[in-house]
């Protein structure tokens, strides 16, 4: 779910008890993690969808959704105080031998030692499954550790929670808790670990078993995406006989949800240490069981990879379908049900009846459709991953006066993709006036609403500016002239419309959007310059920068000879700065690897802002404030990525270089003493790498429609790149025949005028790698209207509002009316086919994204039933929110899957 980023924090404790949203076109899809490992351990990340075979009990599936994570990516992505990896440290006290404070001890003072090497950015919480020493997500790390030095073992006399409870109901309590928290991480950004640390519990004995339980919380856990690792806390065991040890829910959840499980090791520190990360790369296949062959029980899961290269999968082994073998009904497990997506009974019932299908007789109704084989109505949560195929393409149009020009149509514009010509599928102009309140709420709802509803609309931010810097980066020196500029800025150029935030990229310093500059003030005085390594920024002194370390691994490698000096210029100004080989190498690959996290670190924040921005009201601008940086091969990818989701999202970046004119490093008085011949290199060397760290900049600016400052002029920078420009054009295509090589594509726009204009457009894309699911882009294009403010009207489908009231509480209800004469059918043997889906959601006044829910509609018509929807009304699907006192825009969207078509529409509510 997309929710704040600093808000987050407060936020997570209600929203805790929210089920978590998911999409899900399937409803008995099983999904599958998946970690591929090289022959070094290491994770493996360029595997598409048809590297992977998939069996079930032998038989081979078809993968029918497929997703590729990265979940390094997560740790990075830091903006301000947002937290970036979270972890969930569960001691299974329950568990634990009584009397032995071995069990505690040892993974105590591990897990103690752990805590003091996580970064500020992380999130640690302590649970017990006793109960008694939980501790919530917090940065305080005197919490975790005052609670975990009261660790003690707890029986099931010893401890109140589990008083009377017998050895079966003492593990299911211990197995629901490991559910609940994974519940409470599913709302959370980032990368989420929950480590179980447990001497083991049962889970099957006899008659009885906790199957079905525990493979709810597998499922669980994938779909909220936590990945449960878990640490045997007996270490090295004499006792070596499978049957008597207690692994099984251990080795279960760990495979599972693609974590380890440690066993048989007393090196807790290390282990403590492997099981609070998560794999690099890690794959999620989907696949539905052909439900009306599978058998009753657990069915065995074989993932391979079709590659000639020896790679160890590690996969989930299996799931339950229908009662586990050996589980009888009335036993304990039966308490708790895997949760499957919600049927909604009720409002098929409806729906039939508008539509007059009689329910079927119960000797022919199906199992899998409750109430009658022509139409169910699925309900589930609401949330959402950014996929698409359409390239978006920025321009400014400016005349020779550099005014922007706003009065061209989209025949006046040519669009050629490496040289070849494409035709513009997509046109939008945006003026600076009506970006402001093109993202506000609706002057009143879309339609006359049904009594109860309030369609007044609140007064809304118009204007919402990122204050970015890029400390990752800066020197001191640039800090201070940039900071004086900003804090004019806020002092003198804001309106009462405006909301502005501070975000560093090294995420030590961020204040969420406010309208008080004082609550910016202090913060941005706090801020230094905080790149990851100590290097020599100033100009004097030995000094290997990332650039000079990228050129080296490309020329050379990073473990160079000696030999090698005289072929690689980067290498030898490197020896020669500090006059020796070994420390010039060092340096080197030292600069290569926190330059390139300090790269990767400047992206992520930025991609987060923008996904932060991207459901806001109004005109939305992140001001970038960086020296440069540059961008490998290797990342290039990722800055395309982020690109399109900025353009995407109508989200400017500007920059202002924080350098000003800068001047080459080589000029300082500290750098004399050198041959002529190695100035000039050196001089050569820096102007191109400055020209490189500049280019980034340039690049970011165009391609998103922004604006670049390169003078001294930091105040006008600044307040030029605040605004937004007169006149922006949005132009859109489909790349034809398109190959999935992952080349880059060059971008070149032109107007068709007699006029001589000059043109800011973006400068190219990079082509995927392979195909995009076509469930992944149904999601994109539901998301993708969801988080807009305009409306489209592609389907017979419209949205009223009714507020009801009952003592202190607030309904809203959001009715969709559908004319399901006016929808496309397709017909496929003796039915007429189609699925609707329905997503309201309800934003607050700064365009946050507070809730959502969607419902999904089988039509699977016979004849009869099409032809007498001639004499029907629309039907009407009721989406209810329970709502407390404040000001709301509504939003609904409502997709067909056979024709792509989408309606969506706003609507304000007030709730008194």
């Amino acid at each position: 779910m997309k929710l704040t980023f600093l808000a987050l924090l407060g936020a997570a404790a209600a929203l805790a008890q929210q089920p978590k949203p998911a999409f899900q076109a399937e409803t008995n899809l099983v999904l599958v993690p998946v970690v591929v490992r090289d022959a070094k351990g290491e994770a493996v990340g360029n595997l598409t969808k048809g590297d992977f075979r998939l069996f079930d009990n032998g038989k081979e599936q078809s993968i029918r959704s497929f997703e590729a994570e990265e979940t390094a990516s997560f740790s990075a992505d830091a903006v301000g105080a947002m937290p970036r990896h979270f972890v969930a440290l569960m001691f299974d006290d329950a568990h634990f031998s009584p009397g032995s404070f071995d069990d505690v001890v040892y993974p105590r003072n591990a897990t103690l030692k752990y805590l003091d090497s996580l970064d500020p950015g992380d999130r640690v919480a302590f649970f017990t499954s006793s109960g008694q020493y939980d501790v919530d997500f917090t940065a305080d790390r005197s919490k975790i550790k005052d609670a975990l030095l009261k660790l003690a073992p707890c029986s099931r006399a010893g401890c109140p929670s589990f008083l009377g409870m017998t050895r079966e109901e003492v593990a299911l309590t211990v197995i629901r808790e490991c559910d609940r928290i994974v519940t409470r991480m599913s709302i959370l950004p980032g990368q989420r670990t929950l480590v179980f640390a447990s001497s083991g519990l049962p889970i099957q004995n006899g008659r009885w078993s906790a199957a079905s339980d525990v493979m709810h919380l597998v499922d669980h856990a994938i779909r909220s995406r936590v990945l449960i690792n878990s640490l045997d806390i007996h270490g090295l065991s004499t006792d070596m006989s499978p049957t008597m040890r207690a692994w099984d829910f251990q080795l279960r959840i760990t495979d599972g949800t693609g974590g380890r499980f440690v066993r048989d090791t007393n090196d807790m520190d290390a282990a403590m240490r492997q099981l609070a990360g998560n794999p690099r790369y890690m794959y999620i296949l989907g696949f539905s069981p052909d439900t009306g062959r599978a058998k009753t029980g657990f069915h065995k899961l074989d993932v391979r990879v079709r590659t000639a290269t020896k790679y160890d999968v590690q996969a989930r082994s299996g799931y339950y379908d229908g009662t586990p073998k050996g589980e009888q009904p009335g036993g304990p497990a039966t308490t708790a049900k895997t949760e499957p997506p919600h049927i909604s009974e009720a409002e098929t019932k409806e729906l039939a009846k508008a539509l007059a299908i009689a329910p079927p007789s119960p000797a022919t109704a199906p199992t899998a459709l409750p109430v009658n084989d022509e139409v169910v109505t699925t309900t589930l949560p609401a949330t959402f991953r950014v996929q698409t195929n359409l390239v978006e393409v920025p321009v400014i149009v400016r005349d020779s006066s550099g005014h922007a020009i706003g009065n061209l149509k989209q025949e006046n514009f040519h669009i050629t993709d490496k040289g070849k010509r494409q035709e513009i599928t997509k046109f939008t102009v945006e003026t600076a006036g009506e970006s402001s309140a093109a993202g506000s709420l609706p002057k009143a709802a879309p339609r006359a609403a049904p009594a109860g509803a309030a369609a007044t609309p609140p007064a809304t931010p118009t204007r919402f500016v990122a204050l970015v810097f890029d400390d990752l980066h800066l020197r001191i020196d640039d800090v201070q002239q940039v900071r004086a500029a900003v804090i004019k800025y806020l002092n003198t150029s804001l309106g009462p419309g405006d909301r502005v935030a501070l975000v560093t990229t090294s995420g030590q310093h961020g204040v969420d959007f406010t309208a008080d500059p004082l609550a910016i003030a202090g913060p941005l005085n706090q801020i230094t310059s905080s790149p990851i390594a100590e290097t020599s920024l100033s100009g004097c002194g030995a000094y290997v920068s990332y650039f000079q370390s990228v050129q080296v691994d490309r020329e050379v490698g990073l473990h160079p000879m000696a030999s090698d000096v005289s072929k690689s210029l980067a290498l030898r100004l490197a020896v020669e700065e500090y006059g020796n080989f070994d420390n010039a190498v060092m340096a080197i690959r030292d600069a290569n690897t926190s330059g390139l996290q300090e790269s990767r670190n400047t992206l992520a924040a930025l991609r987060a802002v923008v996904r932060r921005m991207s459901a806001m009201p109004g005109q939305r601008t992140v001001l970038l404030a960086s020296p440069g940086f540059f961008i490998p091969f290797d990342l290039q990818r990722a800055s395309d990525d982020l690109m399109s989701q900025t353009i995407h999202a109508k989200v400017l970046i500007s920059v202002v270089d924080a350098r000003g004119v800068w001047t080459n490093g080589v000029y300082s008085a500290c750098q004399g003493g050198a041959s002529d011949t190695v100035m000039r290199d050196k001089t050569a060397f820096r102007d191109l790498e400055g020209h490189a760290n500049t280019d980034e900049l340039i690049a970011i600016a165009e391609d998103t429609g922004g604006t670049a400052n390169f003078n001294n002029d930091f105040f006008g920078g600044v307040q030029k790149a605040a605004a937004a420009p007169d006149y922006l054009y949005i132009l859109g295509f489909v790349p034809d025949n398109l190959k999935l090589d992952g080349s880059f594509h060059a971008l070149k726009v032109s107007v068709t005028s007699g006029e001589k204009f000059a043109l800011q457009a973006r400068r190219g894309y990079w082509a995927p790698k392979h195909a995009e699911d076509e469930a992944a882009v149904s999601k994109q294009q539901i998301e993708d209207a969801l988080f807009s403010r305009d409306e489209t009207h592609g389907l017979a489908a419209e949205m009223h509002t009714r507020l009801t009231r009952s003592g202190d509480r607030s309904k809203l209800s959001v009715l969709t009316s559908l004319d399901l004469k006016a929808i496309p059918l397709r017909k496929a043997d003796d039915r007429n086919r189609n699925d609707l889906t329905i997503v309201a959601a309800l934003f607050d006044t700064n365009g946050n994204f507070l809730e959502g829910t969607e419902k999904l509609v089988q039509l699977r018509l016979l004849d009869r039933t099409v032809a007498g929807l001639q004499q029907k009304p629309p039907a009407v699907i009721a989406t209810d929110f329970d709502v407390k006192p404040g000001a709301y825009l509504v939003r609904l969207v409502v997709r067909d899957a056979e024709e792509h078509q989408v309606t969506a529409e706003n609507a304000a509510v007030n709730v008194q």
